[in-house]
């Protein structure tokens, strides 16, 4: 591979962790994300995850073990061989999305409680009415897209 295909490579894995940083995910986190969805092959240990990544091995350790908790990647061992070795679980994304989708459509319950709460009120209820319309939207049409998602790759 080209040594500027390799920096274009390492730019998009920091793009993909700032992403990811504003989602909640540790930049560190992130940039295990990005990597280990393009690397080849597959699977790293810790140790080349920290080399690749000029990380060290504590933060490296840290936000594994908050990857593998959240299901994005998995931890494997093998018979004969001292150290882990990780990967992405790409198909476990579609239950990140839905945790999120889920998380979206939940807050209309709020808004909707908060709005009986307000009833006779209306002046007090003018902001939560526009932040209920909104998610009462999301609530309406996000489920049906969901639906129509392209099947995960075998």
């Amino acid at each position: 591979m080209s040594v500027g295909r390799e920096t274009r490579l390492s730019a998009w894995i920091e793009r993909f962790a700032a992403h990811f940083a504003e989602e909640g995910i540790p930049l560190i986190g992130g940039r295990i994300l990005g990597y280990l969805l393009i690397c080849q092959p597959s699977e790293r240990t810790a140790a080349e995850l920290s080399q690749e990544l000029e990380a060290s091995s504590g933060s490296i350790s840290t936000n594994l073990k908050f990857l593998v908790s959240a299901g994005l990647v998995t931890k494997r061992t093998r018979r004969g061989r001292q150290a882990a070795q990780y990967r992405i679980d790409e198909k476990r994304w579609v239950d990140l999305v839905q945790r999120k989708l889920d998380a979206l459509v939940s807050v209309r319950d709020l808004t909707e409680s908060g709005m009986r709460l307000l009833s006779g009120d209306p002046e007090r209820a003018m902001r939560l009415r526009t932040v209920d319309q909104l998610y009462t939207w999301l609530a309406d049409e996000l489920p049906p897209l969901w639906e129509r998602r392209p099947a995960t790759p075998k």
